[in-house]
C-alpha cells in the first residue's frame, strides 16, 4: 500500500507540475503576442471636448 501512495503522489505532483507550466505558457502566449501594442484608430486622437494646451 505504501508504494501505491507513492505513485499517486508523484503523479499528483507531475499533473500539478504540467498545469502550472501550461498556464505559465498560455500567460505568456498572451502577454507578449496579444496584448495591444500602439493604440491606433480612433482612440489616438484627442476628444473634441478637450482644450488644446500645446500653444
Amino acid at each position: 500500500m505504501n508504494d501505491t501512495s507513492r505513485k499517486a503522489g508523484n503523479n499528483m505532483m507531475k499533473f500539478v507540475a504540467t498545469i502550472l507550466v501550461a498556464a505559465l505558457v498560455i500567460g505568456a502566449v498572451y502577454f507578449f503576442l496579444l496584448t495591444p501594442g500602439q493604440p491606433t484608430g480612433p482612440q489616438t486622437q484627442p476628444s473634441p471636448h478637450t482644450i488644446d494646451q500645446t500653444k
